[in-house]
């Protein structure tokens, strides 16, 4: 499964977490390989589909916005949206819990429908639980 990381997050995460998922036979990117900075979402989920990107994670709050839900379900993306309690995390611990994350997200990700959206709690995953995002209509 390939994942891509948001441009709110640091390339340097992607490349951490690529380095370990790609045991699994997982690869991650970071969005701005081949995107540039400030390109809107539409557009960037559009590109990821074109390279067979299948995930996204970010801290972007997408299910707020109608037309990028809809896009997201149209073109098939799992996004997992990191919650806000994530950004009271140092880098260290912040890398450290994403990838105590990555293979429930990645099993997550291969047992629900295209076009779902996720929120990942800031706990660590022994004690959080990952949560459905239900449509706003």
């Amino acid at each position: 499964m390939k994942a891509q990381i948001d441009e709110n997050l640091p390339p340097a995460l992607a490349r951490s977490i690529d380095s370990i998922a790609r045991v699994e036979g997982h690869e991650v990117v970071h969005v701005r390989e081949f995107v540039s900075k400030g390109t809107k979402d539409l557009a960037l989920f559009d590109e990821a589909i074109r390279r067979g990107i299948s995930v996204h994670v970010t801290q972007d709050h997408h299910h707020r916005r109608p037309a990028e839900r809809e896009a997201i379900a149209r073109l098939g993306l799992t996004v997992f949206v990191l919650a806000k309690g994530w950004q009271t995390l140092g880098p260290y611990d912040f890398a450290a819990r994403l990838l105590e994350w990555w293979p429930k997200m990645m099993q997550l990700a291969e047992l629900t429908s295209a076009g779902s959206l996720f929120k990942i709690p800031h706990l660590r995953a022994s004690s959080g639980r990952i949560s459905p995002i239900k449509s706003t209509r």
